[in-house]
């Protein structure tokens, strides 16, 4: 995969054979920082105060050997770094070829890379990494099975309200933020969009 002309079923694609790949027994949560480090090789960098002067969590190298992810945020931010790291794996995975030619090769060069990429271009792969980060850390097929284990069925544009105790249970499960989770269950229909 190369670029910003993905459709959304593709990033779903991708995501799916990465998670045959990597998490084939399904194991809860994916264990992402063990897939990143020992199956995709990328070293895990802390660094502090990326976060205040980049103004970003993280960011994986062009060459995909490094993801650099802010000391704070690693320390402090445990379901936001898991996210981070699988935003960055779906820039490795979705964007490959445009990261290898553009991408940032270390910190000193993060902000270099704008200038190869408009600001639709860079919205859409942003989109496209989160997407693939949520369907990763939230795989379809076991939030689905979850949800009948816990409700015996998969609820269908059900208010969220209905559903506080099962989706605090699923936030520990899955080990992601609120804000994570209700996306994805909003992405697969199971609740209403709050406006």
């Amino acid at each position: 995969m190369d670029g910003v002309t993905l459709s959304m079923v593709e990033v779903r694609r991708a995501a799916d054979k990465f998670l045959n790949q990597y998490n084939s027994n399904n194991q809860l949560p994916v264990a992402i920082e063990e897939i990143a480090e020992l199956k995709l090789k990328i070293f895990l960098c802390v660094i502090p105060g990326i976060k205040n002067l980049i103004g970003i969590d993280g960011f994986i190298t062009s060459d995909f050997s490094q993801i650099t992810i802010d000391e704070h945020c690693y320390i402090k931010y445990p379901e936001r770094t898991r996210f981070t790291i699988a935003h960055e794996i779906g820039h490795k995975i979705l964007h490959q070829n445009w990261y290898q030619k553009n991408g940032p090769t270390d910190f000193n060069k993060y902000h270099d890379f704008f200038s190869k990429i408009n600001d639709k271009d860079h919205r859409y792969m942003e989109i496209q990494a989160q997407t693939f980060a949520g369907l990763i850390l939230v795989p379809t097929k076991s939030l689905n099975a979850e949800l009948i284990k816990r409700l015996g069925k998969i609820p269908n544009n059900e208010d969220v309200e209905l559903l506080q105790s099962t989706i605090f249970d699923l936030i520990t499960l899955f080990k992601v933020s609120g804000d994570v989770l209700y996306r994805r269950m909003v992405k697969e229909g199971i609740i209403k969009k709050i406006l």
